[in-house]
């Protein structure tokens, strides 16, 4: 398929969107690296323990409801960012967590960004040129399984670190605190992906839905070719 200057645009925006994904899969596997450290400094029951595994998915149980009004009321981008920014606090809260009740608190919170799934998913679609849009939207499930994977690996490396015992990860705490290290390894992926979500627009379609068709034509004038802006929205002066 010609890649257009305008295609390239919106290959980057759905790049960054679909990151999402990968956050994703580190928020949900990284957990499992830290099981049974997390037992010996709470004193967990089996059912603690699967209540803090667990509370991400009673989190993106109560967002989903509120997502389609959320955007629809304010906006795909403005959504997606703010699921950036309930990862980073989650990231934070879940390395930091003094208590059980904090960490499980912190993964529920994480949980309502797993919404960022189904965003990623329509943001994509709406600014995706028709013959791209199958293949831009599955980058986000692509992302899923690489950050999935990728938990296991940095749990992997955070635990041989540990057991190194060299001089800079005695200083850092990691062979103390390795599941804190293991939670943590989230948030520089976390901040990257809202740094990164700054640069993309606002969804074409919300724009028009929302009355605001100048800019909605300039947004399509950045992910398609001008005589398809115009030919595919005849009556955008209308």
């Amino acid at each position: 398929i010609p890649m257009t200057p305008p295609a390239k645009h919106a290959i980057v925006y759905a790049t960054i969107v679909a990151m999402g994904g990968f956050i994703f899969g580190l928020d949900a596997a990284l957990i499992a690296g830290t099981v049974d450290a997390l037992t010996a400094e709470f004193g967990l029951t089996s059912l603690q323990l699967g209540t803090a595994v667990s509370a991400p998915a009673w989190g993106v149980l109560v967002a989903l409801p509120f997502v389609g009004f959320i955007c629809d009321r304010f906006g795909r981008r403005t959504a997606i960012m703010l699921v950036a920014i309930l990862y980073v606090i989650s990231a934070v809260a879940s390395a930091l967590a003094p208590s059980y009740g904090v960490l499980v608190a912190a993964r529920f919170l994480g949980g309502l960004a797993f919404s960022s799934i189904a965003l990623a998913s329509m943001y994509i679609g709406e600014i995706a040129p028709p013959e791209w849009r199958g293949k831009l939207v599955s980058m986000t499930q692509i992302n899923i399984v690489v950050g999935l994977s990728g938990a296991y690996f940095v749990n992997y490396l955070i635990h041989h670190w540990s057991a190194s015992n060299a001089g800079w990860v005695v200083s850092l705490g990691i062979d103390q605190h390795t599941w804190r290290w293991m939670l943590g390894s989230e948030i520089p992926f976390a901040i990257l992906w809202f740094i990164l979500l700054l640069r993309i627009p606002e969804s074409p379609s919300w724009l028009f839905y929302r009355g605001n068709v100048d800019e909605a034509r300039e947004t399509l004038g950045r992910i398609l070719p001008a005589e398809e802006v115009w030919s595919g929205y005849p009556n955008w002066t209308t």
